[in-house]
């Protein structure tokens, strides 16, 4: 995985986002992810990056290095074993036993992070385009929504969310989406307010957008 994308903060890193330094100082393992321990959101699952492995108490062995989709079961992922990190980086506060358990295996903490650290990613501009038709509907109240100009890979899924009049909800490219997007079947009738803006946006198998595209509702009114 080149990004992370953590669905618990709404933003994406580079992998090790909270590492000081990703070089020798640093040793990455292979362990077990558990579903269990997952976060849902964009229609996945996921353990995010900084996760205490395997448990943020005394039993601390190491911390994750990136998300893990564990959306069909346990996976495995990259944990950090020894390190020197950021402890305000951390997407959860770190315990005080599990410190101590972590500085014993020759992890290092820096209490506050410098300004200037691994980058954050974002990209909007690789956010491909979705056309969306829509047109009156087969009952009062009812529009009837299209999508055309985009072709889906394998494992992507559709959702929308109706916005206001004027303003049609918007998003960002590697990013989940959260609650409030409903699963979207194309070539179907949704009851929305006429002239009401709504957007439709496609997410790859670890549910961040890759696609979106708007339109403003057509809707069929009482004859």
């Amino acid at each position: 995985m080149s990004f992370i994308k953590t669905p618990t903060t709404g933003k994406a890193y580079a992998p090790g986002y909270f590492l000081a330094k990703d070089d020798e100082n640093c040793v990455r393992e292979t362990r077990t992810i558990l579903a269990s321990g997952g976060t849902t959101a964009g229609g996945g699952k996921y353990v995010p990056m900084g996760t205490i492995y395997p448990a943020n108490n005394s039993t601390a062995e190491g911390i994750l290095y990136e998300d893990v989709d564990v959306t069909t079961g346990d996976m495995p992922g990259s944990v950090v074993t020894k390190g020197i990190v950021y402890e305000d980086k951390l997407p959860v506060q770190l315990d005080s036993d599990a410190k101590t358990a972590l500085i014993a295996k020759g992890f290092k903490f820096i209490t506050t992070s410098p300004e200037v650290t691994r980058p954050k990613w974002t990209n909007d501009a690789t956010l491909a385009k979705i056309t969306v038709t829509s047109t009156a509907g087969t009952a009062n109240g009812k529009t009837h929504l299209k999508v055309s100009g985009y072709t889906p890979t394998a494992g992507e899924s559709y959702y929308y969310k109706v916005g206001d009049a004027t303003t049609a909800p918007s998003v960002t490219y590697g990013l989940p989406l959260d609650n409030t997007w409903s699963a979207f079947t194309d070539d179907t009738d949704y009851t929305v307010t006429d002239t009401y803006k709504v957007t439709v946006a496609s997410v790859d198998s670890t549910g961040a957008v890759v696609a979106a595209g708007s339109a403003t509702a057509t809707t069929k009114k009482g004859e």
